[in-house]
């Protein structure tokens, strides 16, 4: 009986929250394939499944979740590509990799690694970076990269970044033409370290939470203007950066990318209770992790995340994500599969 009693309630505890999520996305022009993503995330999977994800490594392809697969016997829900390689010519992101996962019953996600020129003059040979001076490394460059700047029309900053929009624009209009919803997570980790005295990793946090905000609102209607309504927008939390929230109209879901908490595929409780209590109309995915979190641990903790995928290489099979482990997980009542995915 209380055992009964508990589960009922941890349903109607979810059911309210269900309720508050809005019944559309945040682009009133979304298209009718995100419109019916969307519906489905909200109606049929917020707080009832866990859709199980994973990452391109680091550009357009499909090579965790193939691996996945010959692990495990099943592909995950979500494969999540990287616009970090646009640039690059032998890398096709006409190609139709993400129509080919489409059509085969996956979810399609996007994230952007947004590398910009290394030089503060603009000395394309120096090479691009998305990180920043403090937070590249020894082996790697930074750039001191201006979001202030790159929103001030005329500057070489605001030119580069209209050049790289301009790119991505046209990606994803060609998605969109192929009939693919993308779950879309721009801008992501963006305040870093900065509310912890520290500073931001990426450039888009440069210039603090107020530009950041300004970025992530002009790289939006930049695309929406420009006729893309394809996407369902994720921002990501560092837990203590409510201040660089673009704000309810803006977020459709809000993510969390999670390293070095545990090895022992907990739900990651804490940190979903803070979200849930910040962002309370929102619903919420571990969009990146080392260690997974486990299907039963999720059910028992009331941690159920909207969607949870692993970083590639070394996580994908690392930090405790064996394949006994992946087995497990996607075998789970709990966990969407790729051949489970019903959208209407």
């Amino acid at each position: 009986m209380k055992r009964a009693f508990v589960a009922t309630l941890f349903l109607s505890l979810f059911t309210c929250g269900f309720a508050q999520v809005a019944p559309n996305p945040i682009d009133k022009k979304a298209t009718k394939e995100a419109l019916q993503l969307y519906d489905y995330l909200r109606k049929d999977v917020w707080g009832k499944k866990v859709i199980s994800g994973c990452q391109a490594r680091w550009d357009y392809n499909t090579t965790d979740a193939q691996e996945i697969y010959n692990t495990a016997g099943k592909y995950p829900a979500l494969n999540i590509f990287d616009f970090q390689h646009f640039r690059m010519d032998h890398i096709d992101y006409m190609a139709d990799t993400a129509l080919q996962w489409h059509k085969s019953g996956g979810l399609v996600g996007f994230i952007w690694h947004w590398s910009v020129p290394v030089d503060p003059g603009f000395d394309l040979q120096q090479g691009y970076s998305f990180y920043l001076p403090s937070a590249a490394g020894p082996q790697k460059k930074g750039t001191t990269f201006s979001p202030q700047k790159a929103l001030q029309e005329g500057t070489p900053e605001n030119k580069q970044i209209h050049r790289d929009l301009e790119a991505i624009t046209k990606l994803l209009l060609h998605y969109q033409s192929q009939g693919i919803p993308i779950i879309w997570r721009p801008l992501h980790e963006a305040a870093g370290n900065s509310n912890r005295g520290g500073t931001a990793w990426f450039w888009w946090g440069n210039d603090g939470a107020e530009a950041f905000k300004q970025l992530y609102l002009y790289m939006q209607k930049y695309l929406m203007d420009h006729g893309v309504h394809n996407l369902i927008y994720v921002w990501t939390s560092e837990l203590d950066d409510d201040n660089w929230y673009p704000g309810d109209a803006y977020v459709d879901i809000v993510a969390r990318d999670q390293y070095r908490a545990n090895n022992n595929h907990s739900a990651y409780k804490e940190q979903f209770n803070i979200l849930k209590k910040n962002y309370p109309n929102k619903m919420l995915a571990l969009a990146e992790c080392d260690c997974m979190p486990g299907a039963k641990e999720m059910v028992a903790e009331e941690a159920m995340w909207l969607y949870a995928a692993p970083w590639t290489i070394p996580f994908v099979f690392g930090s405790n994500n064996t394949p006994e482990f992946w087995k497990t997980f996607l075998n789970s009542d709990t966990i969407l599969t790729r051949d489970e995915i019903t959208i209407k």
